[in-house]
């Protein structure tokens, strides 16, 4: 027997009421919505989503595409206006992480009391409350009032207190790129322990590589209604190639470990080498033999693994390659890694070859160097395109007489004949 889903959504859509005026709107409310003077803006349409026990479910799309909205009606924060939707057991939101702390309670009396009001006991939650401190990082100010912190603690705060009620569906709001990568990383980990013991997820993010690692269902929205939905990889690479058509560039990344610090692991130094020059080189010829030198360090050498990705000028993801689709995980405290890529595929063109160090489940990423100057690919050929793709042409005629191999003069005789 099937398990019944977390969250279902069938029709799902959202219409807000828009006003001409304030005395149009006060018309309506003196008559009791006798008069109706206002007109609706229908911020979703549509919507069928569901979503499993352990499930989770990635969003994306531009701004004001619905994301939000969508997000609102999951929570229970506002009704919907028209289809079916039915969420089952306690639901944790964090569609503003911080949202509903009280500037003048303490971080403690915050916890406490957000958890009281996700569903737990204050029994449960005094309990609990210590272990919340320590995730956030915060117990040194757990006692000081709210007003007196941080905006990245009170966001910290608001994740481990989210987290530690143990919902059965958590709706995380752009959250995952908050405070430093030591906490970043534990939010990652601690998201991994929540769908791995029947967790259910929904996640809005403008990483697009988080919705791939993290979720097993993608949704595209734009303009509240669905573009594109089911697998990650694809949905968000119909949603990366939209926008670059939209906006003159793809996918950005904006949490990006570019500075990691000499205590984590991190890339020292990148070579590109190719066989038919000495050195380094930044110019290579479509076809080649192309190899990439990586230095990397590890202090605490915990498993890493390391991966290389080639970006076109427009911020268009064009080719990827990681340790673990061969199965390593890179191991110790520092080395030399070597990506041999013969015969390389990419026509002419600019691209920037980025490596990237992750966490041994390939999700967190603990740094990202691209190499000091772009490759340049250069074609001596007529091909079209981006890829040079293997092929054979073979041609069966009748009544023409034999094809004509390629580069074999024919007399104008013989063409008549």
């Amino acid at each position: 027997m099937s398990q019944q889903p977390v969250l279902e959504a069938r029709g799902l859509g959202k219409a807000w009421r828009t006003y001409p005026s304030g005395w149009a709107r006060a018309k309506e409310v003196l008559s009791l919505g006798a008069l109706q003077s206002h007109d609706p803006f229908w911020a979703l349409r549509n919507i069928d989503v569901n979503l499993p026990p352990g499930g989770a479910l990635g969003v994306v799309g531009a701004n004001g595409a619905g994301k939000s909205t969508l997000l609102k009606l999951f929570a229970g924060a506002t009704p919907p206006t028209e289809g079916a939707l039915r969420v089952k057991g306690r639901v944790a939101a964090m569609l503003e992480l911080g949202a509903g702390f009280h500037p003048d309670l303490s971080g403690r009396e915050n916890a406490l009391t957000t958890g009281v009001l996700l569903g737990c006991t204050r029994q449960e939650m005094r309990r609990k409350t210590e272990e919340i401190l320590e995730f956030a990082g915060v117990r040194a100010a757990a006692d000081t009032p709210l007003r007196t912190w941080s905006s990245g603690m009170a966001m910290r705060l608001g994740f481990a207190t989210a987290l530690a009620v143990q919902p059965d569906l958590m709706i995380l709001d752009e959250v995952l790129a908050v405070g430093d990568l030591d906490f970043q990383k534990r939010c990652v980990d601690a998201v991994s322990d929540f769908r791995e013991g029947g967790g259910s997820l929904v996640l809005v993010s403008h990483s697009l590589y988080d919705v791939r690692q993290i979720c097993d269902q993608a949704l595209w929205l734009e303009g509240g209604e669905c573009s594109g939905q089911g697998d990650p990889a694809r949905v968000t690479g119909l949603y990366s190639a939209w926008y670059g058509d939209r906006a003159g560039q793809g996918e950005t990344v904006r949490d990006a470990a570019t500075n990691p610090g000499r205590d984590r692991p991190r890339i020292t130094q990148v070579k590109v080498h190719g066989t038919r020059h000495e050195g380094a080189m930044d110019t290579l010829e479509s076809g080649e033999n192309l190899s990439l030198e990586i230095h990397w360090e590890n202090p605490k050498a915990e498993p890493v693994q390391l991966g290389v990705t080639f970006t076109r000028q427009d911020r268009t993801l064009v080719a990827a390659s990681g340790t673990q689709l061969d199965g390593l995980i890179v191991r110790g405290s520092r080395g030399v890694a070597r990506l041999d890529l013969p015969c390389f595929p990419l026509l002419a063109g600019r691209f920037t070859p980025v490596v990237h160090m992750l966490d041994a489940k390939g999700i967190h990423r603990h740094h990202e160097k691209p190499t000091e100057r772009d490759l340049l690919v250069t074609a001596g050929t007529r091909e079209l395109g981006l890829v040079r793709i293997p092929s054979f042409w073979s041609l069966e005629t009748e009544g023409q007489g034999d094809p004509i191999p390629d580069g074999v003069n024919q007399s104008p005789a013989e063409a008549k004949a």
